[in-house]
């Protein structure tokens, strides 16, 4: 299938997946004939539905998520014939301006859902709060104690729903107290997947009674009438609450925890941060408000590349949106800690256009709360996993650089290029070279159920003003019935590079998340000449808490959170700071964006305290059951505390603002003091 001809909408990684026969992607649902999951952006709002009926009437199912009437972003799920055919091409190239897949990397005839009314108010049993408070994340400690309402009895948890997004997850066979046989856990007829978990039970009646978080909780007491979350979480096949610790316990506890992170350490200036924390509870309005936890599903978990978090993303917010209560609810803050390292990194990237159309639905006008979304600013700072390079007047035309693949690694390495288009010409090329020297030219591979190449360059891909070319490594690890790449150093080469002209380059995370035993390993990049020239005089010269690596292709700055680019004032991007020094903690990802159509975001809007010291890393929140605390270390504690200022306006006066634009990359605003 010659890749030239598919439609301009797909993005590169659809692209890719097609040319390999989606060998190296989770499908969405095995057992079903909706297999793959985008998230699309039509050429106006009211193109969905005509979509839709165009699909249909060539031949194909295309489900369309919920809210696809009132925006130009919808999650989309159809069958591998949808993207596959050439007669469906025509119809995507007519309605969707982008489509990108939003499947999870492995590791080494559809029924239409009648969907229910669009982000309806989905439970009027209590009347709402004015704050409701959404997470993305993995693994939320309901029955924990720092989120009940009150003990036993009559225990009552503050989380109002969960969404578990797993799509092979099932409802929950239990009897209740009196023996009545009951269903724990329903499936979402607007999201036609995963199980919805409500707080409150429903009321008798065909054809099988629903049981709330509250009383699954008391159907878990013991003999002296505490909480058994061991078997609580266990029961109900919550795997991520398995252990005593999870990312989502952590973020949520800093969020909305009871006590908030100001009590967990030291008195601020004057006093001394080494003396012990006050442990006093809060009353700001995020310690009591309701909580709606979206958890993503394993398989999404298990892939730390973000190319999933799109469409899982979008469903997750219309979710929360869902239990919006038009005449009560007046703020909804969501935080999300995850994002890729990849991406155009100027604010155009898809899923921060649907984030920016949320906030701009969503914006406090009458019958509509004020929407705001917090995110993490990331941890690639010393990654080194940016290349950017701009060609002098007097410079060859082209730049080089490594890119190294470790051994025994588990999973599909990605790196992208980007460009302007403007400044891409004729002659403008992407190589990878193997460490045995097979090179790699920007062709697309060979299409299935040919032998797929252990490596490959995408032709390039227009995507808005920019030009990107895709490079991918198969899992170098060395096993039965797997074929290998090769491990070591590779070369990049980009010629035919215009004077003036910039060239950036990403490595896609590979190394696994929080709770994940994959034995993926991360790659990174490498500048040769500088190693070999600058790097022993670097090496020599620290200063506030880094080598200095100036010269080098390897640029720590340029390194936001590949969805934190934007520059939306409702979409709010944290950073990290040591709370000794007040310097940005070592690993947090800095400004500025790539310039593009949008305003440059400089760096994150502020920093949070996300270490002690260089010797004491990380923030001390919840885990998974009452009474532990870890600590997580990463930008990922920093985004749950600025939302948690966000949802208690105003926002503090942050201290140490910075005054020069590389202070300003990396602390944007400021130092704000933990909530």
């Amino acid at each position: 299938m010659p890749k030239r001809d598919l439609p301009k909408c797909f993005d590169p990684y659809l692209r890719y997946a097609i040319s390999t026969g989606f060998t190296n992607f989770q499908f969405f649902d095995e057992g079903k004939k909706h297999k793959l999951f985008f998230l699309a952006e039509f050429k106006q709002v009211d193109l969905a539905t005509a979509f839709q009926k165009g699909m249909l009437k060539a031949g194909f199912r295309a489900e369309l998520g919920p809210a696809a009437e009132t925006t130009r972003y919808a999650t989309l799920r159809t069958d591998t014939a949808a993207v596959l055919s050439p007669a469906a091409w025509r119809i995507w190239d007519e309605y969707v301006s982008r489509v990108e897949l939003s499947l999870p990397v492995k590791p080494s005839g559809l029924v239409a859902t009648k969907r229910k009314a669009t982000r309806r108010f989905r439970h009027r049993k209590a009347r709402s709060a004015s704050l409701l408070i959404g997470l993305l994340d993995d693994g939320c400690p309901f029955a924990a104690a720092h989120f009940l309402k009150n003990q036993n009895p009559g225990a009552s948890t503050r989380v109002r729903a969960i969404w578990d997004q797993d799509q092979g997850k099932q409802p929950i066979e239990v009897k209740d107290s009196s023996g009545a046989q009951c269903l724990f856990g329903q499936k979402l007829l607007d999201f036609a997947y995963g199980l919805e978990f409500l707080r409150d039970s429903a009321a008798p009646g065909p054809p099988v009674r629903q049981v709330g978080l509250d009383e699954w909780i008391q159907l878990h007491l013991t003999p002296t009438g505490s909480i058994d979350e061991d078997s609580c979480y266990a029961d109900a096949g919550f795997n991520s609450l398995m252990g005593l610790r999870s990312h989502g316990s952590h973020v949520m506890d800093v969020l909305a925890g009871r006590t908030p992170t100001s009590s967990r350490i030291g008195p601020p200036p004057p006093g001394d941060r080494r003396d012990p924390p006050s442990w006093m509870p809060g009353t700001d309005p995020a310690s009591s408000a309701d909580v709606v936890f979206v958890q993503f599903s394993q398989d999404c978990i298990d892939d730390s590349t973000g190319v999933w978090l799109k469409a899982y993303v979008v469903d997750g917010i219309n979710y929360i949106l869902s239990f919006v209560d038009p005449v009560n609810t007046k703020s909804v803050v969501i935080n999300l800690s995850y994002g890729p390292t990849t991406g155009p990194h100027d604010g155009t990237a898809e899923l921060e256009a649907a984030l920016t159309a949320f906030v701009a639905e969503f914006n406090g006008t009458p019958g509509k709360p004020k929407l705001e979304i917090v995110l993490a600013v990331g941890n690639a700072y010393l990654s080194e996993g940016h290349v950017a390079f701009t060609r002098g007047a007097t410079q060859p035309d082209h730049v080089e650089w490594t890119w190294r693949l470790p051994p025994d690694n588990s999973v599909l390495c990605f790196a992208e290029v980007w460009m302007k288009s403007a400044d891409v010409g004729g002659a403008t090329t992407v190589t990878l070279t193997s460490p045995a020297g097979v090179i790699f030219r920007q062709t697309p591979p060979i299409p299935p159920p040919s032998p797929l190449p252990p490596a490959g360059v995408d032709v390039p891909i227009v995507w808005g003003d920019n030009t990107m070319w895709r490079l991918q490594v198969e899992p170098t690890i060395v096993a039965p019935n797997i074929d290998a790449a090769e491990h070591g150093d590779y070369k990049i080469e980009v010629s035919g590079i215009r004077a003036n002209a910039e060239v950036h380059a990403y490595v896609a995370r590979s190394d696994p998340n929080m709770g994940v035993i994959s034995g993926a390993k991360l790659s990174h990049f490498i500048d040769d000449k500088w190693e070999r020239t600058r790097s022993a005089k670097a090496s020599c010269e620290y200063a506030d808490g880094e080598f200095d690596n100036s010269g080098s292709l390897i640029h720590r700055h340029g390194t936001l959170n590949g969805i934190a680019t934007g520059g939306d004032p409702s979409v709010h991007v944290a950073g990290g700071y040591m709370l000794s020094n007040g310097r940005k903690s070592s690993y947090a990802s800095a400004g500025p964006a790539r310039p593009g159509p949008l305003p440059l975001r400089l760096g994150p809007d502020f920093v949070l305290p996300c270490d002690d010291s260089c010797a004491l890393e990380g923030v001390r929140a919840g885990g998974t059951r009452s009474g532990a605390v870890f600590r997580l270390i990463g930008t990922s504690a920093a985004a749950p505390q600025l939302a948690r200022e966000v949802a208690n306006p105003p926002l503090p006066t942050p201290i140490d603002i910075p005054t020069s634009p590389e202070e300003v990359a990396k602390r944007g605003g400021g130092d704000l003091e933990p909530p």
